[in-house]
């Protein structure tokens, strides 16, 4: 009797050993599957940072280029594509843009209910397969996403969730025939924007990155990675979306066994294990259960071991409860090892984005508690994308990983680490007996430390650290608030040249609003077309006459006024609006140019943004041939960046520019790098020398000295040159005497619009001439009739500073 009931005890024991065995071994590779499964839609989000933080549009190689380095060596993702908003005006212009790109009969296209492909109707807007990974022929291009009813649900969760948003799904190109689909969606703003509230994340947005993933390839792929344990069979079941919430469909998409009638059956009336894994905003129910003759069905051979040894069962069940005391704390032991792994970062080893927002909850805590103070500092690695571009991602991977180990070295054991994502760390700084120096103090010996060279495959790679901090209770309690004010000072030490690090003051959340509204603002003016071109001449030193008009853009706010090109010409360049504005400009500049004298010159500035267009050498020859002026009569004015920039694509288009026929001006010539090398190294007509030189003419001989020497060096290269900033009568006979070719300036004429009707080109020019011929005498100036439309006026009033760029 003591035998049978030792046995009935060891074997029900036996059973739960086994049964708790399982679910920690089924729970583990649950975790490890989550973990896998983020991993995959960490680098969808990556190649959505791909557009929105570059100033330029990408291009499809660089989208085929990266998107394809970002998913080497992972299959179960079947493409990746972009598609971008489009409105009806543009319908047109990105068909025509795709089939020059090598895609034949591209067509923005909707999806049938049988299947099929058909021209999609007109419509608002539209989102179509743009870019994909997939092959130039594939009949995924030009799919428009917004005619399929439960796709465009997706992809509206995204948008309005600004969250990845998943659709369990039938492919419409699927070579193998019922792959078990799943279309991700990553939601893309315009760089910059506000995505605070629903209504700013639908005007703001730009398009969306998909992927599609082939489920079943993905989770055998991070099973196999990860040496995942033969002793269960798991099976994925898809949620059924429906009006009475969600369902698990019968049939699984994803089997780590062959599906038998068995097996089949084990599941629908066995003892199972269950848990959700969540696919972007959407959850697939996994169950589990012991593989067939695997290590984990009960068995119960000890009980039949006590009730065969009836006389020892005392010793047995002693010894049993020992090794069962042992099993206990492994379990406990991998019970805390799957708590761990969703707690940390696979790649670095540190805890990741849910253990920070743990600790920053306890933390703020401990702070309304106690009335204590504490620190955010977020992280961003500077130039990080350059060392995954010339290096690859597994050398991007290698430097997180010194990054992270050299981040501990620098804290403290109470302070808390974490990796956020991509190349963005955290960290909270605690129990300081002043908390802003603290703060500054290891900042600094952040900077330090990640500005020290690394290692990596063979190379030297420098990288810098942009840190922005907020701290508690100085800048609020409120957890989102203060990552929120974090990440606005870690945008002011972006924007201050990278490598520093910025303590948060409430100006930014101002600085960012207003930002934000004049970036509004500015798209709203370019499409309206609120711009104004206003022209000032330059002239001959040595004969008087006028040679040209230089086009400067000025904007006219409808309720603001006119606003000076300092506020508005860096942010156009920054969301790249200069691409159709300096369009724009040209455009106006060659056209009114046309109803000028034969022999006066219109001069355009063009911003380094401008010259990254691969089309910009038609679009110039098109603003040419439109008005039908004569190239010759067009100067095209770059700045020095150009020499260091793209120094061989920049070449090459100057080249095409001088063999039309167009001039190139190097403009403000001595305050930035003026390497000697570059100009006889490009192609230039002319040296713009800048006005700060002109200003200190009166202060010292230095400036005489500088300017003598750039003339003649000029002259020794066959190049003329022109002083701008001209504003004294003792400016413009200093420049003269040193041989300057051509001036510019307030003393000769302001910028001014054409199309003023109390001022006509005629009497700009013949007001100057009045007052040079007064002031020195008509002789010694130049000849020349006062009627002869040949000069240009100015203005004598003290000068004002005008910043230039495209604006002048």
């Amino acid at each position: 009797m003591l035998s049978l009931i030792a046995a009935y005890a060891v074997g029900r024991w036996e059973q739960r050993v086994t049964k708790v065995e399982f679910e920690g071994v089924a729970a583990t590779e649950l975790i490890v599957m989550q973990n896998g499964i983020n991993e995959y839609l960490s680098r969808l989000v990556t190649l959505r940072t791909l557009f929105e933080s570059t100033n330029e549009e990408v291009t499809r190689s660089e989208f085929e280029v990266f998107g394809g380095r970002l998913f080497v060596d992972h299959p179960g993702i079947l493409r990746v594509g972009w598609l971008p908003r489009v409105n009806r005006k543009e319908r047109a212009d990105y068909e025509a843009a795709a089939v020059n790109d090598g895609i034949a009969g591209y067509q923005i296209r909707s999806l049938a209910p049988d299947g099929g492909l058909s021209p999609a109707p007109e419509s608002k807007f539209y989102f179509p397969v743009f870019f994909s990974t997939e092959s130039k022929t594939s009949m995924v291009y030009g799919l428009d996403y917004s005619t399929e009813p439960i796709r465009w649900a997706t992809l509206e969760r995204a948008r309005d969730d600004d969250a990845v948003a998943t659709l369990p799904t039938k492919l419409v190109y699927d070579p193998k025939g019922d792959t078990p689909g799943v279309l991700v969606s990553v939601p893309v703003y315009a760089k910059g924007t506000s995505r605070t509230t629903i209504p700013d994340r639908r005007r703001n947005l730009t398009g969306f990155v998909v992927g599609i993933f082939d489920l079943e390839q993905l989770l055998q792929s991070i099973r196999t990675a990860s040496a995942a344990s033969t002793a269960i069979t798991i099976n994925a079941y898809p949620p059924e979306l429906g009006p009475g919430g969600p369902q698990y469909r019968s049939v699984p998409d994803y089997s780590s066994a062959p599906q038998t009638p068995q097996s089949m059956q084990d599941f629908a009336t066995g003892t199972h294990w269950s848990g959700a894994l969540r696919i972007g905003d959407a959850t697939w129910q996994v169950q589990a259960i012991p593989a067939a003759g695997g290590r984990l069905i009960a068995r119960y051979d000890r009980a039949l071991i006590v009730l065969t040894a009836g006389l020892i069962i005392t010793i047995f069940v002693a010894v049993y409860l020992g090794l069962a005391s042992r099993n206990s704390r492994q379990l406990a032991l991998a019970n805390r090892r799957v708590l761990e792994l969703a707690q940390t970062d696979i790649l670095t080893g540190l805890p990741n984005r849910a253990f920070f927002l743990e600790q920053l909850d306890e933390a703020d805590s401990d702070e309304r508690q106690r009335g204590g103070a504490f620190s955010i500092l977020m992280l961003d690695l500077d130039r990080f994308k350059n060392v995954n571009d010339s290096l690859g991602h597994a050398a991007g991977d290698a430097l997180l990983r010194q990054v992270a180990l050299r981040l501990k070295s620098a804290l403290r054991s109470t302070d808390v680490l974490a990796r956020l994502g991509g190349d963005e760390f955290a960290i909270i700084q605690a129990e300081c007996d002043d908390q802003r120096t603290g703060s500054i103090d290891l900042a600094t010996r952040i900077s330090k430390l990640i500005a020290e060279p690394f290692l990596l495959q063979g190379h030297q790679v420098e990288v810098g650290t942009s840190i922005g901090i907020a701290m508690a209770p100085e800048h609020g309690s409120d957890q989102e608030q203060l990552l929120k004010k974090a990440d606005l000072a870690l945008y002011r030490s972006k924007s201050a040249g990278r490598n520093c690090f910025t303590l948060y003051d409430e100006a930014m959340s101002a600085e960012l609003e207003a930002r934000n509204t004049l970036e509004s603002d500015l798209r709203d003016a370019v499409a309206r077309c609120q711009f104004e071109l206003h022209y000032q001449p330059f002239f001959d030193f040595q004969s008087g006459e006028r040679r040209g008009l230089e086009a400067l853009v000025r904007w006219r706010h409808p309720t603001r006024g006119l606003i000076p090109p300092d506020q508005f010409i860096p942010l156009a360049e920054e969301t790249g609006l200069i691409v159709p504005l300096g369009e724009w400009v040209l455009r106006r500049a060659c056209d009114d140019a046309t109803s000028w004298p034969a022999d006066v010159k219109v001069a355009v500035n063009l911003s380094p943004v401008q010259l990254k267009q691969a089309e910009l050498f038609d679009v110039i020859r098109s603003a040419l041939r439109s008005c039908g002026l004569p190239p010759e009569r067009l100067e095209i004015e770059l700045t020095e960046s150009v020499l260091l920039e793209r120094a061989v694509e920049n070449h090459a288009l100057m080249e095409r520019l001088k063999g039309i026929g167009i001039s190139l001006t190097l403009d403000d010539f001595g305050t930035g790098y003026s390497s000697l090398s570059c100009l006889t190294a490009f192609p230039f007509d002319k040296i713009k020398i800048d006005r700060s030189f002109i200003g200190n003419l009166a202060n010292g001989h230095k400036s005489s000295a500088i300017i003598s020497s750039i003339v003649a060096l000029a002259r020794g290269i066959g190049m003329s040159v022109t002083a701008e900033g001209v504003e004294t009568h003792e400016q413009f006979e200093r420049l003269r005497t040193l041989g300057v070719n051509f001036a510019q300036g307030y003393l000769l004429g302001r910028p001014m619009p054409l199309g003023d009707s109390k001022v006509s080109l005629n009497q700009i020019m013949r007001t100057w001439v009045q007052h040079c011929a007064a002031s020195r005498g008509m002789d010694d100036f130049g000849r020349g009739s006062l009627n002869d439309a040949s000069h240009v006026r100015g203005s004598f009033a003290p000068a004002q500073h005008h910043p230039r760029s495209l604006a002048g």
